[in-house]
Formats: structure tokens, sequence, C-alpha cells
């Protein structure tokens, strides 16, 4: 095969964003089950909104629900977390519950953090208190 040509030397690797307050935007979710099959969960693919950063990374969280085994305590954690998500994305829910399919597209502006998973720094989304 002859040699290709094309631009090796750009970086083109994403990269997480500095700590700070950022307009984020949904750009998908996957509803599944957790790694250990125990609750359902949704991976939430999130963006950073800004100009100044076109190569951030995506931020993944996962939105975990309540199992069966689940003790009162995690119980309360899991809903704790998925309200003050929802609040903060301003997705439409009911007590009954939310339509995972209204996420994409939902706009927040919010706090990410830094942490390091499996040896590469990212972004993570810092949940504020639900009003």
């Amino acid at each position: 095969m002859p040699i290709i040509e094309v631009n090796l030397g750009d970086d083109y690797e994403d990269a997480p964003v500095p700590e700070g307050e950022y307009d984020l935007r949904i750009q998908d979710v996957k509803d599944g089950r957790n790694k250990k099959d125990t609750a359902d969960q949704s991976m939430v693919m999130i963006k950073v909104d800004d100009a100044e950063y076109p190569n951030a990374a995506t931020i993944f969280h996962y939105l975990t629900y309540p199992g069966e085994s689940d003790t009162e305590e995690q119980v309360r954690g899991k809903m704790r977390n998925l309200t003050r998500f929802l609040k903060l994305f301003n997705v439409q829910y009911e007590k009954k519950g939310f339509n995972s399919e209204d996420l994409p597209g939902c706009t927040a502006r919010a706090t990410l953090t830094q942490e390091e998973y499996e040896g590469n720094v990212t972004n993570r989304l810092r949940l504020p208190r639900a009003e």
C-alpha cells in the first residue's frame, strides 16, 4: 500500500476543561443497567457549550435508579442525585418519573471539577443542592 498523506501532526484528542462554571448541553443518553446488573441507569453524555473550548471532552454522568436490593439510605441518595440533576437541567418530570428521551438538548450552567479516572484526567459534574 502506498503512503497515505494526511496531516497527523495536529492534536486531535479531546481534553478536559479547567475546573470552573460552564454552559453545558446534554448531547445524548443511553439507558441500560449498571455494571453489577443490579439496577437500571442512564448514561448521560454532556458537552461544554463554550467556543473557548471547542475540543472539550465529553462528560459522562450516570443516573442510577433505585434497585430492589438498595437500602433506604441508598434509595434516598439516588433519588436526591436524580432530582438535583433534573432540576439543574430543567427536565420536566412528574411524581411518577420522567422520560429519558427528553434529556438530549437540555442545558444548564454548572460547576465542573477534575478527577483522575483510569489514569486520565476527566471532568465531573458537581450537582448543586435542589432548591
